[in-house]
């Protein structure tokens, strides 16, 4: 019924479909289709690490900028990784008190593997002692353990 999202390697052709799928109320669809768009945002990196941090980025961008109805950059982000990288990143978002939209949206969908929180824990020895216990305790604080996200 559903194109295979797969065979798309166009983002732009995949927001056009996801705004039919949200249209025709299939969010469920909508919601993989965001992520196949985030997917391929992360093919360009060969390092595990980046490749993540640039799918989890790219989510929380598709999702606000479905949320503001134009194309969304998360310009504060992407500054921070370009001077000090993505575990600094990363490690900044776990030590927020707050969960991100994109967090939500995520755990909402099942998908609490590929939140930022998620990468920090599953690569913890990258990491601050304090930037991994926030992340997992933020994780946990929605029923998320850290195996369901290793």
């Amino acid at each position: 019924m559903f194109p295979d999202l797969s065979k798309f390697s166009e983002p732009e052709k995949l927001r056009k479909l996801s705004f039919n799928a949200r249209r025709l109320g299939h969010d469920d669809y909508a919601f993989e289709i965001r992520m196949r768009i985030a997917e391929l945002a992360g093919l360009a990196f060969h390092d595990p690490l980046e490749r993540e941090f640039w799918t989890a980025l790219s989510y929380a961008e598709e999702v606000k900028t479905e949320a503001s109805g134009k194309a969304t950059r998360l310009s504060g982000a992407r500054q921070k990784h370009k001077k000090h990288g993505a575990l600094r990143v990363l490690g900044d978002w776990a030590m927020e008190p707050n969960t991100t939209e994109g967090f939500d949206s995520l755990v909402e969908h099942q998908r609490a593997e590929l939140t930022g929180e998620a990468i920090v824990v599953r690569h913890a020895d990258k990491f601050a002692v304090e930037a991994v216990a926030s992340a997992a305790a933020k994780l946990a604080a929605h029923g998320i353990s850290r195996e369901q996200v290793a």
